[in-house]
């Protein structure tokens, strides 16, 4: 039997198997979603040593989630998850007879997934701590993030219309992703290079 790879795609509004974004630039940012994963990984091995040896200033549960959810993010990339909960929602939505007033429950549901990204934001630059001047610059990084998936979560038309506008062109939301993925994987390798102590030790 051959093998069968089972990705997604939005066609004529609905979510069905296929790949969410084809593109050149779709799979140079999946690359770099994987790529900043395995650099984040990295450190976390380290950090991990670095806290067994008795290093205090090492931040391991910080690296290894920022690894798992950048790895979460590439495959989600393609898998366009949050399209197939978009239906879910829109199918339940007309089962129970309020499509019509949707409007509202959007506004509620980008409401609380603001909440949810600053309250994983205040969360992350908590666990951060103990080293925040060596791990400020993903921290930026994973906060750009969370702030590009609670935009694209809201599905508002005039938003869309905006993160989907050019620069040069490039699409405004290709920038905000591939620019978190690089602040954070940009991080990740600074902080290979300063090690776990050495930031606090110089300060």
């Amino acid at each position: 039997m051959d093998d069968v790879i089972i990705l997604a795609a939005m066609r004529n509004g609905h979510w069905s198997p296929g790949i969410g974004d084809p593109t050149v630039l779709g799979w140079v940012t999946v690359v770099a979603y994987i790529a900043a994963a395995v650099a984040c990984g990295w450190v976390w091995r380290s950090d991990r040593r670095a806290e067994l040896a008795g290093d205090r200033a090492a931040s391991p549960t910080f690296w290894l989630i920022l690894s798992v959810l950048l790895s979460f993010l590439g495959v989600n990339k393609q898998l366009d998850l949050q399209s197939l909960l978009t239906e879910i929602g829109r199918a339940f939505s007309r089962k129970q007879g309020w499509y019509e007033r949707r409007g509202a429950v959007q506004l509620a549901f980008v409401a609380a997934a603001g909440v949810v990204a600053l309250i994983a934001a205040f969360w992350f630059a908590w666990i951060a701590r103990k080293n925040l001047k060596r791990n400020l610059t993903a921290l930026v990084g994973i906060v750009l993030l969370l702030a590009f998936v609670s935009i694209r979560a809201s599905s508002f038309h005039h938003v869309d219309v905006v993160i989907n506008s050019t620069l040069a062109g490039v699409r405004w939301n290709a920038i905000m992703e591939l620019g978190g993925i690089g602040l954070t994987a940009l991080g990740a390798f600074v902080s290979m290079r300063l090690g776990a102590g050495k930031t606090r030790r110089r300060g």
